[in-house]
């Protein structure tokens, strides 16, 4: 699904527009022109679509850039890049330990099998090869398409955010932290911290933003900097704004 000259959707589950396996957050496909990236991995179990997804529009991603640990955005990890040979795979430093292992309380996926979001049998796989990514990395993926790693702690430790700069615009790839009209994502989880979430909202609205491409629910094409600054002003009024879970 093509959302902007620069990226497109290849995986969205039940939180999002039903392409592939209930399980999934959004997955993007960022296009440069001399590179590409992926933005968040799905559950794992689309896999192979999401590869035939990436081959249909002809790219040959390079990077996969994980949002946070939580299954929906990186239990695909380790299969993409069993199927996309070269793929560097990157997250936060917290998260990209968790990863590596396979660490299932890490990522807090034993609570959401207690809670019946993930069914029993689900497992995460190890992806060993996972790297750190830096707050303010950049990834230049050619023509003036770069992507900025921004920390953003608070739904999870290791939390990233990544801006995108563009020729014709800027964008925001929010993972779990922040969604359209200002929502967010508090969970009763051991690193879901609400100090760091409220300054992580602050520092996402003064960021450049026309698009905003979170991890589920409404993509936002334009005047995207509306549904940051929703969050932001609930913050400057001591309030955290509405949860989407």
């Amino acid at each position: 699904m093509r959302l902007t000259g620069h990226v497109s959707l290849v995986a969205s589950g039940a939180y999002g527009f039903d392409l592939t396996d209930p399980l999934d957050c959004h997955v993007y496909l960022v296009r440069g022109a001399r590179h590409s990236a992926l933005v968040d991995a799905g559950a794992g179990r689309s896999a192979d679509a999401i590869v035939r997804a990436v081959r249909a529009t002809g790219a040959d991603p390079g990077h996969l850039l994980l949002t946070h640990g939580h299954a929906d955005h990186s239990g695909g990890a380790a299969a993409l890049a069993e199927r996309l040979p070269g793929l560097r795979v990157r997250a936060g430093a917290e998260a990209a330990a968790w990863i590596a292992a396979g660490d299932e309380q890490g990522v807090s996926l034993d609570r959401g099998k207690a809670a019946g979001y993930y069914p029993a049998d689900y497992t995460l796989a190890p992806c060993p090869q996972v790297e750190a990514m830096a707050d303010g990395e950049e990834i230049d993926l050619g023509g003036g398409v770069v992507l900025r790693a921004v920390a953003t702690p608070g739904h999870a430790d290791g939390h990233l955010c990544y801006h995108l700069r563009t020729p014709d615009y800027r964008g925001l790839f929010s993972g779990d932290c922040v969604f359209t009209g200002g929502r967010v994502s508090l969970q009763n989880l051991h690193d879901c911290r609400v100090p760091e979430y409220a300054a992580s909202l602050t520092l996402l609205a003064a960021l450049d933003v026309d698009a905003l491409f979170p991890g589920h629910h409404e993509v936002s094409l334009a005047r995207a900097g509306r549904h940051l600054a929703a969050a932001r002003d609930t913050v400057a009024r001591g309030l955290l704004p509405r949860s989407t879970t």
